[in-house]
């Protein structure tokens, strides 16, 4: 798709596909100004999608003034066919944000319920025009408390599982003391265990420096398999992937929620030596990678995007995930940041670790 740009309403709708436009002027400063992560910047959203299954359509939303709202939508064929190029003819659009299944696929800047939904109005709107009556419904993922009131009628919703985020405690003493007297003994040992083994070293830094893309994509690959063997996601902390990486979760609802599958290879080096995130790697003398984490960072609220860790059968450690854990907190807190957003999965163990669950839903509007 060349670059559309479409007046509606009194709003100037520009829709790019990142997989082949050019990235547009002043497109960084917008996603600066509206606190997207570096999953939002221009190359790597194009990494993403050219190793992805379906093509992305983002839209820019703007007054005479300024930028209104930020849409990003993968477009899905109801039926995937083996060789398929391009914008699906029927199909239906799918809002999420870009290689993360914690946070929404939109922002935007008015507050009211109106407002936005003048916004949703038109994007729908230049969206049909520019896809075609065969692109349907759209598919809202990660909406909140009151996000359901400016959706357009019908709606079908259902609850999703719920975000784990981390308020920042006080101090990491004061993390400590907030856990249960059994968690926090386990803590503890972990903390020793990690202190007095002398096969491990850890260290934080930039993809490309601690990590290389083709590991982190080798790990998410290894665990990703994994998942999916299984159907639903083992609770165990050692050994699999964190699930924004992958596989099915199993949730407090009793059903199933897909995910996206192992961020490729291209994926990890679209944001290899980038300063806004961080990677943090476990490996033992041998320089084996043992377990590696991903963070996008943020100035009150960065996310852990991934984890993944070898199997304790293959040389793994068990207790290297509760490590990160109090390492991703004590971050926090030297940082001077908000809180930080765990994503999904294994929520009863992120609760028991300190931290809050907010409920989450999906919807479908025409």
């Amino acid at each position: 798709m060349v670059e559309i740009a479409v007046t509606t309403a009194g709003l100037t709708v520009r829709l790019l596909d990142p997989g082949a436009d050019p990235e547009p002027a002043g497109w960084d400063a917008v996603r600066c100004a509206a606190g997207l992560r570096a999953n939002w910047a221009w190359p790597v959203m194009r990494a993403g999608v050219r190793s992805g299954a379906d093509p992305l359509l983002l839209a820019v939303l703007s007054d005479a003034d300024r930028p209104l709202g930020v849409y990003a939508a993968s477009v899905v064929p109801l039926h995937h066919r083996a060789g398929r190029t391009g914008w699906p003819r029927i199909g239906y659009l799918h809002v999420q944000a870009p290689q993360s299944s914690a946070l929404p696929g939109w922002w935007v800047a008015p507050s009211t319920v109106r407002e936005r939904a003048d916004l949703v109005r038109a994007f729908r709107r230049a969206a049909r025009r520019a896809l075609g009556p065969g692109v349907g419904g759209v598919l809202w993922r990660q909406l909140g408390e009151g996000d359901a009131a400016w959706l357009p009628r019908p709606r079908y919703a259902r609850s999703t599982e719920p975000l784990a985020v981390l308020d920042a405690p006080e101090s990491l003493d004061a993390w400590f003391a907030g856990l249960s007297k059994k968690r926090r003994g386990n803590e503890r040992r972990t903390q020793r265990l990690v202190a007095q083994d002398p096969d491990l070293c850890v260290r934080g830094g930039a993809i490309g420096d601690v990590v290389s893309p083709a590991e982190l994509a080798h790990l998410a690959r290894l665990n990703f398999t994994k998942h999916s063997a299984g159907g639903f996601t083992k609770h165990s902390a050692g050994g699999f992937t964190k699930h924004s990486a992958g596989g099915f979760t199993k949730h407090s609802t009793g059903g199933v929620e897909p995910h996206s599958g192992p961020r490729s290879q291209l994926w990890q080096e679209a944001v290899a030596g980038r300063a806004d995130v961080h990677a943090v790697a476990y490996r033992d003398n041998a320089g084996r990678l043992l377990g590696a984490a991903t963070i996008l960072e943020h100035p009150t609220w960065p996310l852990w995007l991934s984890w993944g860790a070898l199997p304790v059968d293959e040389g793994g450690r068990r207790h290297l995930y509760f490590d990160l854990f109090r390492r991703l907190v004590e971050r926090v807190v030297d940082r001077g940041a908000t809180g930080m957003i765990l994503g999904k999965g294994m929520a009863e163990l992120k609760q028991g670790l300190g931290a809050r669950l907010v409920p989450q839903q999906a919807a479908m509007t025409l």
